[in-house]
């Protein structure tokens, strides 16, 4: 199977555009509206980074894991949401995975490409690559269709490389 210019799954499952039903959440929530929302004063908002900023909104727990040096490098900062998914899944926590999944469902509603691939590689594959525990096969379960179908694309496209 070969990928569009090299898109991920994400890009290929989200229809390569935004539906209009996060309609742009992510600028939205990050755009100066830090300063009406007190509670996070202790989480250092990063200025080229709305993913960051979006993760401190919804997720300021997981915000404060991110070194102030990785703010900015959205990899990083998408890998921290991976291993706090990581752990609700091996602490059978099922809610916060529903939750964390349905929020990367939001996102790449309205993504650009270089969160496409964040999401796509630093999330989805790097949480699901070689796990066949059944905490993870249940987590699976609980993942959006579109998002199911970025991971089975992403995997299809890796088993094809090898």
């Amino acid at each position: 199977m070969e990928l569009e210019e090299d898109r991920t799954g994400t890009w290929h499952a989200y229809s390569k555009a935004a539906s209009g039903k996060a309609k742009s959440r992510l600028n939205s929530d990050s755009a100066g509206n830090h300063n009406k929302r007190p509670f996070l004063k202790s989480i250092p908002f990063a200025r080229d980074s709305r993913f960051a900023n979006y993760l401190a909104i919804h997720f300021p727990e997981v915000a404060r894991t991110i070194e102030a040096e990785d703010l900015g490098m959205l990899h990083l900062e998408v890998s921290a949401f991976k291993l706090a998914t990581q752990n609700a899944i091996k602490k059978n926590d099922w809610s916060t995975v529903s939750t964390h999944f349905e929020f990367i469902d939001d996102v790449l509603e309205t993504a650009q490409i270089d969160l496409h691939d964040a999401i796509g590689i630093s999330y989805l594959v790097n949480l699901f690559y070689n796990e066949t525990s059944l905490n993870f096969a249940k987590a699976r379960t609980l993942m959006p269709k579109r998002l199911a179908t970025a991971l089975e694309i992403m995997e299809r496209h890796y088993e094809e490389l090898m």
